[in-house]
C-alpha cells in the first residue's frame, strides 16, 4: 500500500514540494516532522522508503507514535542517515512492543534504536516521520513509501565514493586531515616518545605518591577516609583516581559491508599484507535478536602497517602509551586492548568479563529467568573466566556486564515483565508464591489490589501491565521487581568473588541513574559503576548517593563530539567544535572528582568512529585520536590541565573547573 504524502500534515515543519509519490520537507529545528497516513489502517508489518537528507551532515531521524491527546510520543525509533546518500530504510512496526531497544542494520541505515513505552498499534492517533532536535532547520526529501508485509530484499546504494584511502570522509576538509602516504608517515613519527606521567608526584600506577592512604595490597582496591570521601587506591596503597578512554584498540571497527563501492580502496580479504585486518562472520548481539552477517576491517590498523610494516602493532602501543600517558591519562576504560595481550602494558585497566549468564526463556529482552537453577549453574560458568585474570596487579577490576538492555525503559517494573509474559518461569512461581505469603487468600489480594481473581492460578495467565491495570498493585509490584534486580546482582556476584578475591567488582555500568529499583544489590558490588551521557554527572551522581549507595562511583562512559573535524555526526552529546570539547572534559572529569562518592571517569573512546558507521552504525567524532592516530590537541591539552590538579581537586584542597561547556544538540542514534 502506497504513503500519499498530499495527506501529510506538517508539524514544525513546511513543506516545499509535494505529490503523492514523495515530498521535499523542511523540517524544524525543534524537531518537526510530517505524519504518515495509513498506517493503522493498512494492518502491515514493514513502513518502507527513501530519504535523503539534503544537508552535509548526517541527520537522527524519528519515527513518533503518539496516543490521543497526547502532545509526548509513547514510543519512537530513531536512526541516523548519512548526508546527501539516499537511503532505503524499512521500519518494523512489530518492535511497537517494546521488545528490544535495538536492530540489526539494513544496508545504508545507520544505527537504529526503540525507546518509550509498549505501545498497540491500534492505539496509535498519529504516526510521525521526521528528525530529533538539531541546531538549525533540516531539509529531507522523502519518496516511495509504502507499507508491506513483507521485509524488501533490495536496499539500492548510490554509487559514490564516500570514504579515502586512508578510512577519512571525503565530503569535506580540516585540520589535521591526511592527504598521503608520506605526511602519514610524519605525522604518526611525530607522536612517538616515552610512555611517561608528566606529574613527578604520580607513580607508576598513575596514583599521588604524596597521598598515602593505607598499606598496599598489590591490586588495587577501596577506601573511604574520615571526612567520607570514598577513593580508589592503587597497588602501592596510594590514592588513586581513575582517568582514561574505553576502546584502546588499533582502531574502531569500520563496517564496509555493502559499503565496499564506496570506498576508494580496501584490501582484497586474501591479501597477504593486509587480509588480516579483516574480520568476517555472523554475531547475535543479544539472545532474542536475530543472526546478522558482517563484513569489518580496522582503518587505522592498515594505516598504521602502511606507516611501519611489521612493527606496526609496536609503533601503536609506544605512539599510544606515550599521547596518553604525557597528556595525564592513568587508566584504560572498558574494552581496553593496550599492551595487555603482551604484558607490556604500562596503563592499568579495567574490563568487562564476557557472556553474562542468561537462561533459555527470557522474562523481558535481555532479564533472565534469574530465580531459575539455570541462571545460578550458568553464572558459576561466567565467573570462571576471572580464573585466568585473578593474578594481574594492572587489573582495577572488572564490570559484570554493560548497559543491561531491559534498563533502557524508564519506570521498569521488571515483575511487571514476568506476569505479561506468558512463560511459566522461576520468576513467576517466585511472584506468585511471594503474593501467598504476603495475602493469604486470593479474596484478600483482591481487596487489596482492587482485582477479581477467582484464584491465585490466574496469575499463572499474562497480565498487561498488571501496575496500571491495578494500580493499588504497584507496591508488591516494585517490592518484587526490587527482589529480582537484587537476585540478578547477587547471584553472578557471589560467584565471580569465589574465584577472584583480589579484584574490585565494578557492577553493571548502568546505562542512566533514574529508577530506585536499579540501585538494588549495591551491597555485592566494590565499585558503582554508570554511564553518564550528561555535560554534568552530578545529578546523576547525586541520585546513587541519595539512594543510600554507600559505595564509590566510576562514570563508565561520557564524551561529546563537533563537526568541524571530518565526521558528520557529534555522538551522544554535540558542542561547536574542538575547544568546547575540552571544555567538557575538564568541567566533567573535575565535577566528578569534586564528588566526594567520584573515583574515576572514562571517556568514550579512544578512536573516532568510522564515518559510515560501526558494527551497529554509530558515526561520531568522540575519539581522543581520528583514524589516522592523530590525537586532537584541544582535547589533550584539557586532560592535562585537569590532570594536573586531579587529586586537589579529588581531596577538596582546589575547586573543580568552573566553566560551562557551550552545547549544540546531538547528531546521535
Amino acid at each position: 500500500m502506497k504513503i500519499n504524502f498530499t495527506n501529510s500534515v506538517a508539524r514544525e515543519a513546511k513543506m516545499a514540494a509535494c505529490s503523492p509519490d514523495g515530498c521535499e520537507v523542511v523540517l524544524g529545528a525543534d524537531g518537526g516532522g510530517i505524519t504518515i497516513g495509513q498506517v493503522k489502517e493498512a494492518g502491515k508489518r514493514y513502513l518502507v522508503g527513501d530519504i535523503e537528507v539534503l544537508e552535509d551532515h548526517s541527520v537522527a531521524m524519528m519515527f513518533r507514535c503518539f496516543l490521543p491527546g497526547e502532545d509526548q510520543e509513547r514510543i519512537f525509533m530513531r536512526f541516523g542517515l548519512l548526508p546527501r546518500f539516499k537511503t532505503r530504510i524499512c521500519l518494523d512496526l512489530h518492535l511497537l512492543d517494546n521488545r528490544t531497544i535495538f536492530t540489526n542494520r539494513t544496508p545504508g541505515t545507520l544505527k537504529l534504536v526503540v525507546h518509550g513505552q509498549r505501545t498497540e498499534l491500534g492505539s496509535v492517533e498519529r504516526f510521525e516521520l521526521g528528525m530529533e532536535k538539531a541546531f538549525h532547520d533540516v531539509r529531507v526529501r522523502f519518496e516511495h513509501f509504502h507499507l508491506t508485509d513483507q521485509m524488501p530484499t533490495d536496499f539500492p546504494l548510490p554509487r559514490t565514493k564516500l570514504v579515502d584511502e586512508f578510512g577519512q570522509w571525503k565530503g569535506k576538509d580540516w585540520p589535521g586531515k591526511i592527504h598521503s602516504l608520506a605526511e602519514l608517515k610524519e605525522r604518526l613519527e611525530a607522536n612517538e616518545g616515552p610512555a611517561e606521567y608528566p606529574f613527578p608526584e604520580w607513580n607508576e600506577w598513575g596514583g599521588d605518591r604524596t597521598r598515602q592512604l593505607k598499606e598496599g595490597t598489590g591490586y588495587f582496591s577501596t577506601f573511604k577516609s574520615e571526612d567520607g570521601r570514598w577513593h580508589l587506591v592503587d597497588p602501592s596503597g596510594c590514592d588513586y583516581f581513575s582517568l582514561g578512554p574505553c576502546g584502546t584498540n588499533p582502531g574502531d571497527q569500520c563496517r564496509v559491508d555493502s559499503f565496499e563501492d564506496l570506498c576508494d580502496w580496501l584490501p582484497e580479504t586474501d591479501d597477504p599484507d593486509f587480509g588480516e585486518f579483516y574480520k568476517i562472520g555472523t554475531t547475535r548481539r543479544a539472545a532474542y535478536m536475530p543472526l546478522d552477517s558482517f563484513k569489518i576491517i580496522r582503518f587505522t590498523a592498515l594505516n598504521m602497517k602502511k606507516a611501519y610494516g611489521e612493527r606496526w602493532h609496536e609503533k601503536w602501543e609506544e605512539i599510544s602509551h606515550h599521547i596518553l600517558m604525557k597528556n595525564g591519562i592513568n587508566s584504560q576504560g572498558n574494552f581496553p586492548g593496550l599492551g595487555m595481550a603482551s604484558g607490556r602494558t604500562r596503563l592499568p585497566y579495567v574490563r568487562e568479563l564476557p557472556n553474562f549468564p542468561t537462561t533459555d526463556t527470557l522474562i523481558f529482552r535481555d532479564f533472565p529467568d534469574v530465580l531459575s537453577p539455570e541462571y545460578k549453574e550458568k553464572a558459576e560458568q561466567y565467573a570462571r573466566q576471572l580464573s585466568a585474570w585473578k593474578d594481574d596487579p594492572w587489573l582495577i577490576g572488572y564490570f559484570l556486564r554493560n548497559e543491561p538492555e531491559f534498563n533502557f525503559v524508564e519506570g521498569l517494573a521488571i515483575a511487571d515483565e514476568v506476569l505479561h509474559n506468558p512463560a511459566q518461569t522461576h520468576c513467576r512461581s517466585g511472584l506468585i508464591a511471594f503474593l501467598k505469603s504476603a495475602y493469604t487468600t486470593i479474596e484478600e489480594l483482591n481487596l487489596a489490589w482492587d482485582s477479581a481473581f477467582e484464584s491465585f492460578s490466574e496469575l499463572e495467565k499474562p497480565i498487561y501491565s498488571c501496575s496500571t491495570t491495578y494500580p493499588k498493585s504497584k507496591p508488591d509490584i516494585r517490592k518484587f521487581s526490587a527482589h529480582l534486580i537484587r537476585e540478578y546482582i547477587k547471584v553472578p556476584s557471589l560467584a565471580c568473588r569465589a574465584v577472584d578475591s583480589n579484584h574490585l567488582n565494578l557492577g553493571l555500568r548502568w546505562s542512566k541513574a533514574y529508577n530506585l529499583d536499579m540501585m538494588e544489590g549495591w551491597e555485592y558490588f566494590d565499585v558503582f559503576s554508570i554511564n553518564c551521557y550528561d555535560f554534568d554527572p552530578t545529578r546523576d551522581m547525586d541520585f546513587v548517593q541519595h539512594a543510600r549507595v554507600d559505595l564509590p562511583i566510576l562514570l563508565g562512559e561520557y564524551h561529546c563530539g563537533a563537526l568541524d573535524r571530518g565526521l558528520p555526526a557529534t555522538g551522544l552529546k554535540g558542542v561547536p567544535d574542538q575547544e568546547e570539547r575540552g571544555v567538557m572534559w575538564r568541567h566533567f572529569v573535575e565535577k566528578v572528582a569534586a564528588h566526594p562518592y567520584g573515583v574515576g571517569a572514562h571517556w568514550f573512546q579512544y578512536n573516532d568512529q568510522f564515518c559510515l558507521g560501526r558494527y551497529d552504525g554509530e558515526n561520531y567524532q568522540i575519539g581522543m585520536v581520528d583514524i589516522c592516530m592523530q590525537p586532537y590537541p584541544e582535547l589533550m591539552e584539557a586532560a592535562r590541565e585537569t590532570s594536573r590538579v586531579l587529586y586537589q581537586v579529588k581531596n577538596g584542597e582546589a575547586m573543580p573547573y568552573g566553566k560551562l561547556p557551550k552545547s549544540v544538540p546531538m547528531i546521535g542514534y
